[in-house]
């Protein structure tokens, strides 16, 4: 849900620091408490998304009321037909807890990742999705991604969970739920779980700086990063602990989520013009990223037959 207002009142519960928002920015009764430290993050206009499923009924998104919209992006759920298929993942620079809703021993996470993916799937399957906003992820992990540890290079295991949410998702398998009702079962269990987080500021500044810079290629020179109160060297290294990839490679995905977003939204026939130097690098890069390109990309289902 979108911030309306720059009204913010400061408290302080249990210890904690927290902005508060004035009712009118929600549609719920109960006001919010917002972690002091999160604002940074809370403000920045990245909404990432993910390649089309033609098929109906095949793929559904929800996102959540706030306050947890400031840390999770959506829960989403797919329903993978009776067959083979396979289903084209493109970088967002999120965290996904990933459920299969049939075998319980199936819960996996996959953090940020650079090229796509591409999983090979058996069904009939359904998988349901928890996606984080950026950095949101810790309100429920505290433990950088760097030092999870890996199944495969792109998924990780879910044992980094709290164990009460763990205990929470397998209750919520043994309930017959539709997906709305498993995605407010589930906002229940993430709040019961959100402790507050603590971003790194500098690494905050940086975030903060790609998302209103993706109109060009992010300098990542000692000159530049020291507005972030960093040097690029200590840069790199707190992206690839917390956000998972290099500060280019965060910066090159944000970039190509902003025009992938503008050319699904708008019929604006060239929304690359101001975001890439000129149109053949940037269908090389788009095609670096999602493995097709832009046209293609549009017109296909992610979702598909193996035949």
């Amino acid at each position: 849900m979108n911030i309306v207002t720059n009204d913010q009142t400061f408290h302080s519960f249990n210890g904690l620091n927290f902005y508060v928002f004035p009712q009118p920015c929600y549609t719920q009764r109960d006001l919010p408490l917002i972690p002091y430290d999160s604002v940074m993050l809370m403000d920045i206009n990245y909404q990432p998304m993910q390649g089309l499923v033609s098929q109906d009924n095949r793929y559904a998104t929800y996102v959540p009321a706030s306050p947890l919209s400031h840390w999770v992006q959506s829960f989403w759920q797919l329903n993978v037909p009776n067959g083979q298929h396979f289903y084209r993942s493109i970088p967002d620079n999120c965290v996904d807890v990933i459920i299969n809703l049939n075998r319980w021993d199936d819960i996996f996470i996959v953090t940020p990742y650079t090229l796509p993916i591409v999983f090979e799937l058996a069904g009939p399957e359904s998988y349901f999705g928890i996606r984080f906003r950026v950095l949101g992820h810790q309100s429920i992990v505290a433990a950088p991604i760097s030092e999870w540890q890996p199944e495969n290079k792109d998924s990780k295991s879910a044992d980094v969970l709290p164990v009460n949410l763990l205990n929470r998702i397998y209750d919520c398998l043994e309930l017959n739920l539709t997906f709305k009702q498993r995605c407010d079962y589930l906002t229940q269990a993430l709040l019961s779980q959100v402790q507050q987080i603590n971003p790194d500021p500098r690494l905050a500044k940086f975030v903060r700086y790609c998302c209103h810079h993706q109109g060009s290629n992010v300098d990542l020179t000692d000159k530049q990063c020291a507005q972030f109160g960093i040097s690029a060297r200590q840069l790199r290294r707190l992206s690839q602990l917390y956000l998972g990839v290099s500060p280019r490679e965060f910066a090159r995905v944000m970039r190509f989520q902003k025009v992938l977003r503008l050319m699904s939204n708008s019929s604006n026939t060239a929304p690359w013009l101001e975001h890439y130097y000129d149109q053949p690098h940037f269908i090389h890069e788009f095609k670096r990223l999602a493995g097709v390109n832009p046209s293609d990309f549009l017109k296909m289902s992610v979702l598909y037959n193996k035949d």
